[in-house]
């Protein structure tokens, strides 16, 4: 966790409150998952349960790993 837990509790608070306006904005529905998708993962990643690129970074770890099985056989 990035910060202490009654600070991410407001940070969470404010985050629903944000994702309201947005809904509410008049945006188009593909930017208004945008805005709610990063934000939350911003969110997140405060919280330590996101690192970004870290799905990008697993299936490349994974390829490599493959690839250097396949070398061996």
């Amino acid at each position: 966790m990035k910060t202490d837990i009654k600070t991410l509790l407001e940070i969470k608070r404010l985050h629903e409150q944000y994702v309201k306006e947005v809904e509410h904005s008049g945006i188009k529905p593909l930017s208004i998952e945008i805005y709610k998708s990063h934000s939350k993962n911003f969110v997140r990643w405060i919280d330590g349960d996101f690192v970004p690129g870290g799905k990008l970074r697993r299936i490349l770890e994974d390829n490599m790993l493959k690839e250097q099985k396949e070398s061996v056989i």
